[in-house]
């Protein structure tokens, strides 16, 4: 197993009930949070509840599916989110993380702060580009979200 973490912050320029929401409404999140290629996501937004986004999309000729399923541990609205999730590609579960995230009012706008303490179950060879790639698309998410709440 190859473990570790990472926190990622964002501010964003959008008052803080408008960014919750575009955490806590399924319409809004499958807007800004999705997969490479087609994506379906399903949302249960309460404690116990969960988040299903499944994607798929063809790599270097190669179907490629994707499935990152989401278990919501505890849920303060406005405050933070805490869930366990899991990701799966061609059915191989390939990592697990707890991930926290906090909500602040930052001026006008919202400091948003990713933490992901994660454990790869299958990654190639050192893990580095796995490692990274992990990190990249939660930055990719923030970029998607900002450009929805702003």
């Amino acid at each position: 197993m190859l473990h570790g973490s990472f926190t990622v912050a964002r501010d964003v320029d959008a008052a803080p009930a408008r960014v919750w929401d575009a955490y806590a409404d399924a319409e809004l999140r499958s807007a800004w949070r999705r997969l490479p290629g087609p994506s379906v996501l399903e949302l249960d937004f309460r404690v116990g509840g969960w988040e299903r986004l499944t994607g798929s999309s063809t790599a270097a000729g190669t179907l490629e599916r994707i499935a990152s399923h989401a278990l919501f541990l505890d849920i303060v609205a406005g405050e933070r989110i805490v869930s366990a999730h899991e990701v799966l590609l061609n059915d191989v579960r390939r990592w697990v993380s707890l991930i926290s995230i906090t909500f602040e009012t930052a001026g006008v706008g919202t400091r948003v702060t990713h933490t992901e303490q994660y454990t790869f179950l299958v990654w190639d060879g050192d893990g580095a580009h796995d490692q990274a790639h992990l990190r990249g698309s939660t930055q990719l998410a923030f970029n998607a979200l900002a450009a929805l709440v702003e």
